[in-house]
């Protein structure tokens, strides 16, 4: 997932110089991007032939959300520098790829297929928004560009963590398996390792503060 608040970006403020353009291929660049899309892809193959073993349209509402998420990651403009905080790193990638370890289970949990489905692209329909409302000013990793206030900030400070949460619980109990359950367990430490980092950041900006004082909720309103 990519990092959920406007002004947040990849530490760098410079971007790839005419002297790094001309030292050829950025094999870093293009393995990473290999590794996601193979991941991306073995987990719409391994719920498409469940889907069709089964009938049930498996994880189709997180299938949609980490592809838009790939899709960002994959075409966002590259930067010269970035954070180097290995920890952040690892969070980062866990937290926001991990889910794509998940895997179909036999049946949902009570029969509610359509529920836990409908679940699922509630998730993706607040996480898209929150993107939409942040435009360009996304990143994977923390840095200050500003402080994002309207939309659906308006309701929660992470609203794009927030849709992740919904779609991750969706798919979580459409395909309950202690797998599953484990791997939801894992990816939702680092986001929450993630948005501890990202308000420590912020933390030093008076608008952030006020922003914090008006907008009491991180990810679900009256929760938490």
């Amino acid at each position: 997932m990519i990092h959920p608040r406007c002004g947040i970006r990849p530490a760098s403020e410079g971007t790839m110089d005419g002297a790094a353009a001309r030292r050829g291929i950025d094999w870093g660049w293009v393995v990473s991007n290999a590794v996601l899309a193979s991941a991306l892809l073995l987990f719409a193959w391994t719920h498409f032939m469940s889907w069709r073993a089964s009938g049930r349209p498996t994880g189709l509402g997180v299938m949609v959300q980490e592809s838009v998420a790939a899709v960002l990651v994959m075409t966002r403009h590259r930067t010269a520098r970035a954070a180097r905080d290995p920890l952040a790193w690892l969070a980062t990638a866990i937290g926001s790829f991990g889910m794509l370890a998940a895997r179909p289970a036999s049946s949902p949990l009570a029969g509610l297929q359509g529920a836990w489905m409908a679940l699922q692209l509630l998730g993706v329909a607040v996480a898209v928004l929150s993107l939409l409302s942040l435009g360009r000013s996304f990143g994977l990793v923390a840095a200050h560009r500003g402080i994002k206030t309207g939309g659906p900030y308006r309701v929660v400070r992470h609203p794009v963590y927030a849709g992740y949460l919904l779609a991750h619980l969706g798919y979580l109990l459409e395909n309950p398996s202690p797998h599953n359950a484990a791997l939801v367990a894992v990816v939702w430490s680092c986001q929450l390792l993630r948005i501890r980092q990202e308000e420590r950041f912020l933390a030093s900006d008076p608008a952030y503060l006020a922003y914090r004082a008006r907008v009491r909720w991180r990810l679900l309103p009256f929760l938490y």
